[in-house]
């Protein structure tokens, strides 16, 4: 199973310098940076230090991801944000996990004694109220439904275009 790594920049200089070098790039096939047009040097550090970098022609998570998708290598997509909220380290945590047979594994930032330090009193609670929206409607158990990071298969994306074109 090959693992592309998607890293999600808007003018995280500052991040890529601290946590990209914490990832090792035996631990996926392909790392490719999708930047939504930082202007602080994101960029140029990411050509630099060798990664695959894509600029998106249309702002916004969306886009990325539906211009990415010609790009990825892998069977399994992980997303990925240098901002913090992304432990570089339980990358090998999480594709072990994933590689037990799920469709799509979840790092919550809200699991037992974990928080997010950048969240305010806003932010918590909307995602506290949209996690619990999500869990009443479909009967999940999700803790942090609102996280990017997570790992899930390639194909997902293609089945879920599939059906919105039925």
């Amino acid at each position: 199973m090959k693992i592309s790594l998607l890293v999600m920049t808007l003018n995280e200089i500052d991040g890529m310098k601290a946590i990209m070098p914490k990832i090792k790039k035996e631990w996926v096939d392909q790392i490719l940076v999708i930047d939504g047009g930082s202007t602080d040097g994101t960029i140029e550090y990411a050509k630099d230090n060798g990664y695959e970098v894509y600029v998106q022609k249309q702002k916004g998570f969306r886009h990325a991801y539906n211009e990415a998708l010609p790009l990825i290598k892998g069977d399994a997509i992980i997303t990925f944000s240098p901002d913090g909220n992304s432990i570089p380290e339980l990358l090998p945590e999480l594709i072990a996990k994933f590689k037990e047979g799920y469709d799509m594994v979840i790092v919550s930032r809200y699991l037992d004694d974990a928080k997010s330090d950048d969240d305010d009193i806003v932010t918590r609670f909307g995602n506290w109220l949209f996690t619990k929206t999500v869990n009443i409607l479909h009967g999940g158990h999700y803790t942090d439904a609102m996280v990017i990071y997570r790992a899930y298969k390639t194909q997902l994306i293609y089945d879920g275009r599939r059906l919105q074109k039925s």
